[in-house]
């Protein structure tokens, strides 16, 4: 008999390294938050005419904006991959490989010749290099996550969990800060010529540092509590074990993740668009109001990820899916009048909400999966969300725009994905006290 009962209870961790686990995951998920955002940011000012040139600028628009997808498309075979091995051989290793592919996909982004030099190998490179940062992607955010919550204390998951979230922060503010820097500091044709490309080749020093914070990294107490040796390890694949024994599981817990993706990616790519070609401002003023209601994640959501902790997971989010249908149209109403102002409060209106659905998040995807098959099943719950959600939302944001010619539309179908997400909670089960060494397949492995 081997089940919950009979395992090592997981070693509690020294304050030193639960310090340093948080500034690696944070860290790490600032890098490569920093490499997507930075991408979204290219997809929706530059890569139009320098990659895709095309007679008719809209064309050319939603043709870069749907390279942004390819991540999405990616990431459940990242997922698939990291998730396996992260399962069967360990979280930490897992955090380095994906570290490097992402660091080493945006540098190569940034070294890139345009469709002028290259012709189609120009736009075929560039979806090759978006679909690894996709495909890294997938284990390094749902890595960072999990080793937080197995390591963090049971009653503070929620909190540790969320201070991930945080990360995003400053990978968001960090790209879209480089681009104001390199924007404003030379002419717009020098910034098409070669200054876009300074951005994306300066993470080459964010990945150095990222690396170097994670040489110290331990492994994840649940992980050394649960782990097996090859002769005890059930020959089936981590991503068969979820389907067969957490089916209902992962179908819920990617629903619950459609409708955040979806906010955040509008927000911060489309809207850039939006506000550039259709409200006709500038760059440095739409980067600069988006960067302002972003920054309001480093106090919201830790609260929100704490609050999880007391009144629990199921709640929160309640509270916060219903916080990001309230705000939805207020948002467009305020962003389209075109004014600094009415724009940034909407902005802050709709990222606080989203703040209390990104926070108590992270924990609730992770906790809902066993040992032995977290890393996959969350992974997979978190990018098949995304697919959904994330990828396709700035594309289906511009479609929407330019047959109705309003925002409103847009507005309804992140309406619609709150509801989605919302039903989803609805039918899952709490996990805020979720005994972390339980596992369904381990058991079901072991009769």
């Amino acid at each position: 008999m081997s089940d919950v009962t009979a395992k090592q209870q997981p070693a509690k961790l020294p304050t030193r390294s639960m310090r340093r686990i948080v500034a690696a995951s944070l860290f790490g998920t600032a890098l490569e938050t920093y490499d997507i955002y930075l991408y979204g940011t290219a997809a929706a000012l530059v890569f139009a005419p320098l990659f895709f040139p095309a007679g008719d600028n809209n064309v050319a628009l939603l043709l870069s904006i749907s390279t942004f997808a390819i991540s999405f498309i990616a990431r459940p075979i990242g997922a698939i991959v990291f998730g396996h091995f992260g399962d069967r051989i360990g979280r930490k290793k897992m955090l380095y490989i994906t570290l490097l592919l992402m660091g080493a996909s945006t540098m190569a982004i940034g070294l890139l010749p345009t469709y002028e030099v290259a012709g189609l190998w120009a736009p075929l490179l560039l979806c090759i290099l978006r679909f690894a940062q996709g495909f890294g992607f997938a284990g390094e955010y749902s890595g960072a996550v999990l080793m937080l919550v197995e390591s963090a204390p049971a009653e503070k998951r929620g909190f540790y969990a969320g201070i991930n979230n945080v990360g995003p922060v400053f990978g968001f503010v960090l790209s879209a800060g480089a681009f104001l820097l390199v924007g404003n500091s030379m002419s717009e044709q020098d910034f098409l010529a070669w200054g876009w490309r300074l951005p994306f080749l300066a993470s080459v020093i964010l990945l150095g540092i990222g690396v170097f914070v994670r040489t110290r990294l331990p492994e994840s107490p649940v992980f050394e509590a649960t782990k097996k040796t090859e002769a005890e390890r059930p020959n089936r694949m981590p991503v068969f074990q979820v389907i067969r024994y957490y089916p209902k599981e992962l179908l819920l817990a990617s629903g619950a993740n459609i409708c955040h993706f979806a906010t955040f990616y509008i927000f911060s790519v489309f809207a850039l668009s939006y506000g550039k070609t259709t409200l006709g401002l500038s760059n440095a003023t739409v980067l600069s109001i988006l960067m302002l209601a972003i920054s309001l994640h480093v106090v919201f959501i830790p609260y929100a990820s704490a609050r999880s902790d007391r009144i629990g997971r199921k709640k929160s989010l309640y509270l916060g899916f219903g916080a990001i249908a309230l705000t939805v149209f207020p948002f467009w109403a305020l962003f389209s009048t075109g004014d600094y102002w009415p724009m940034l409060l909407g902005s802050c209106m709709l990222m606080i909400a989203y703040s209390f659905v990104y926070g108590p998040l992270a924990s609730f995807t992770t906790e809902t999966f066993g040992p032995s098959v977290r890393f996959t099943g969350a992974a997979l719950a978190y990018n098949i969300g995304g697919i959904v959600g994330g990828g396709l939302a700035p594309v289906l944001a511009t479609m929407l725009l330019t047959e109705f010619g309003s925002p409103y539309p847009i507005a309804a179908y992140i309406l619609i994905l709150a509801l989605v997400s919302i039903t989803c909670v609805a039918f899952s089960r709490e996990t805020r006290a979720v005994d972390l060494l339980e596992d369904r397949a381990d058991k079901q492995n072991t009769i």
